[in-house]
């Protein structure tokens, strides 16, 4: 059975945004109920099972109060919830504490970089509380977000260069997750006449990505985009989120990162071409900061293609756009 063959037993129940596939063949969603409220669920060939809104079983800190907003849930995985003004993590129980050493290990290297961080309200066994940031994401901004962008080319370098993180994440690590992708998506059919291009494609960014010289590593984010970077214009103030991902590895693959998010805003509608340009102008400079090199920037960058290919197969949005972007990825 398909992505596209599961979705549509959904249809009625959920507006499903996202999934997230698994080894058994099911897939967990994340989506809107007929009353806009944000619902997750298990799907499979039998139909859709519902967790009610905000409840889960096995994340018993997701109790929600009135007036709470609960902005993300990945059934039996995680949620987040806006309370009061700051945001909340919800984790399975003795999971928040791994998080939250990430985290911190991360913060000292943000604020040399003259990165702003969120504040630890108060933390639990399943559970983190984070001041808010202030500012808009660049993925809000889009065009507007171009003084955002200098300020990040501008920081990033000295975040770079932090020579230890709270991980590792080598050119290995990341052949694995695009290999892994690659396999959710032939499981689930979700290329049905491009499976074995896509498979070849992979295999070989993998085998170029662990069998090149590596750059010298340093500290890296790791799910670097528009999405997780704040810009506060007013007071010049450039804020990072989720930095429990962080590690040290190349910081090519931050700048890849970056780089093809720009197409995805170009083809999204979120950026023109001219924007797109602009921002690209402002990057370039920091590749030579960094010590990232063209070879390792073009194997980072294809991979992320092609697993940003597979990812966005599993959310229905993508449908308009996703085949071209295959076509272009398997070009490259």
């Amino acid at each position: 059975m398909t992505v596209l063959d599961l979705l549509a037993r959904a249809s009625g129940q959920l507006d499903a945004v996202r999934a997230w596939p698994g080894a058994d063949g099911s897939l967990t969603v994340e989506g809107r109920d007929a009353s806009g409220r944000l619902r997750a669920g298990r799907l499979d060939a039998d139909g859709l099972a519902l967790a009610d809104h905000g409840q889960d079983r096995k994340l018993p800190g997701l109790a929600l109060a009135a007036g709470d907003d609960l902005l993300v849930h990945r059934l039996h995985k995680r949620a987040v919830v806006r309370r009061d003004g700051a945001y909340v993590k919800v984790l399975r129980r003795g999971r928040a504490a791994g998080v939250l050493a990430a985290t911190e290990a991360v913060a000292g290297p943000c604020a040399r970089a003259g990165l702003e961080t969120a504040s630890v309200l108060a933390a639990g066994d399943d559970t983190i509380t984070f001041a808010p940031l202030a500012g808009r994401t660049l993925h809000d901004l889009g065009g507007d977000g171009l003084t955002g962008w200098a300020a990040l080319a501008a920081a990033w370098p000295a975040f770079a260069h932090e020579p230890t993180g709270p991980a590792t994440h080598d050119a290995a690590r990341e052949a694995d997750t695009l290999l892994t992708w690659v396999g959710h998506t032939e499981a689930f059919g979700a290329f049905p006449t491009q499976a074995r291009a896509l498979r070849r494609a992979a295999e070989a960014v993998a085998a170029d990505l662990t069998g090149g010289e590596p750059d010298r590593p340093g500290l890296v984010h790791r799910d670097l985009h528009d999405k997780q970077v704040l810009w506060d214009a007013p007071y010049g103030r450039l804020g990072l989120l989720d930095l429990d991902t962080a590690a040290v590895g190349e910081p090519a693959l931050d700048l890849a990162n970056l780089d093809v998010h720009l197409d995805l805003r170009q083809r999204q509608g979120v950026l023109s071409g001219a924007d797109v340009r602009r921002v690209r102008a402002l990057l370039a400079p920091v590749a030579d900061a960094v010590g990232a090199t063209p070879a390792r920037l073009g194997g980072y960058a294809r991979s992320t293609r092609l697993r940003m290919a597979c990812v966005y197969a599993f959310r229905p949005g993508a449908a308009s756009w996703l085949g071209g972007w295959l076509d272009d990825a398997l070009g490259a």
